[in-house]
């Protein structure tokens, strides 16, 4: 098989994956999957807002990014007050992040070498089964984008795409570190700019329009316990703050570490990310989307552990509804959660050993 039929195949699997996506999740039907972009719709907070024009994040408190927001609000307003189709309206607007997640897959295994091996992460079953669930499609589009144009040298452009990602999911601040320390001079000013221009403008107006939001935004998250942390296993209690301090305070000097490493650009972000989604305290299944555009770059080390990964985190929401509390062990969903967390460290542990310790030397942006 040919390169350009490869390609073609990668485009063809990314558009299968987003029609099976919105299939086992489509509202309504007796065998549909847990949404959180359904549930938006039944909460009494939300729904009903929703449903009479009101702008999630600019009129009223919702607990993500502004750019995830405005694609609920986009979604309500073309559903017209329908469950139907305010669904099929974010399933539409996501076949973009489903295809640029695709190009993204190809060009880094392009850049990388990775050749045909690096192509396969786009059959990613978590990108089926947590696509058109959440926000993290259009992370993960917005991240790979971003660090396609860093490569090619296309600093404000890569800029722009970065820093509108961190408006749908705070996610590229982890990339934002080892993208500043591969530019130089007037580059990383272009870069930080651009990124600034793209992010800060939705923040501010969610502000403006709603006052505190920001405020709010932070005390939600950071009162909210251990979700499919590994360590709950040590402390067993969902809300220690120790726990959660110990795992946010090893998981920011992890990706700075990484971060300041001397080595390829694409290993250290998949890297940080990975060392920060590990040690998180909140480690939410579809966040294993964030490492598709990144894993392409390590594809022969990362391959053998990637099956693990992805089957113990489609578990997590297979096992979640069950007669148990799915958060604490010894519960399916947090054994499953462990054992992913295993596979990542595993995946960790060779990227580093293979990339690091080699002393193979950066294609650099």
């Amino acid at each position: 098989m040919d390169k350009r039929t490869l390609e073609t195949v990668v485009y063809v699997v990314s558009v299968i994956s987003w029609i099976a996506s919105g299939l086992i999740h489509f509202p309504q039907l007796g065998w549909s999957i847990y949404s959180d972009i359904v549930s938006f719709w039944y909460r009494p907070e939300s729904g009903e807002l929703l449903k009479t024009g009101a702008a999630p994040c600019f009129q009223f408190f919702f607990e993500y990014p502004p750019a995830s927001c405005l694609s609920i609000f986009v979604s309500a307003l073309l559903g017209s007050g329908d469950l139907v189709r305010y669904y099929q309206a974010f399933f539409y607007l996501s076949l973009p992040a489903y295809i640029a997640i695709a190009w993204s897959i190809i060009q880094i295994s392009r850049i990388s070498g990775s050749g045909w091996l690096g192509l396969v992460f786009i059959a990613s079953p978590s990108l089926i089964v947590y696509g058109i669930y959440n926000f993290d499609h259009f992370a993960a589009a917005a991240a790979g984008l971003g660090v396609v144009f860093l490569l090619r040298k296309r600093y404000f452009i890569s800029g722009l795409i970065a820093g509108f990602g961190f408006a749908i999911k705070l996610y590229t601040a982890l990339l934002l570190p080892i993208a500043l320390l591969e530019t130089r001079g007037r580059d990383r000013i272009v870069y930080l700019l651009a990124y600034t221009l793209a992010a800060a403008p939705l923040y501010v107006l969610q502000e403006a329009l709603n006052p505190n939001m920001l405020a709010r935004f932070i005390e939600y998250h950071s009162g909210w316990g251990l979700e499919n942390a590994w360590y709950i296993w040590i402390f067993q209690d969902q809300f220690s703050p120790t726990a959660k301090m110990l795992g946010t305070l090893l998981g920011a000097f992890l990706v700075i570490q990484v971060s300041f490493a001397r080595g390829p650009i694409l290993p250290r972000m998949l890297l940080a990310v990975s060392s920060w989604l590990v040690m998180s305290y909140i480690f939410t299944p579809q966040m294993v989307i964030w490492l598709l555009p990144f894993l392409p770059a390590v594809s022969r080390v990362a391959l053998p552990f990637w099956p693990s990964l992805e089957i113990s985190n489609v578990a997590i929401i297979l096992t979640w509804f069950g007669d148990y509390n799915p958060v604490m062990p010894p519960s399916p969903p947090q054994i499953m959660a462990l054992i992913r967390a295993a596979s990542l460290a595993i995946i960790i542990l060779s990227v580093y050993r293979n990339t690091f310790k080699k002393g193979q030397r950066s294609e650099g942006p």
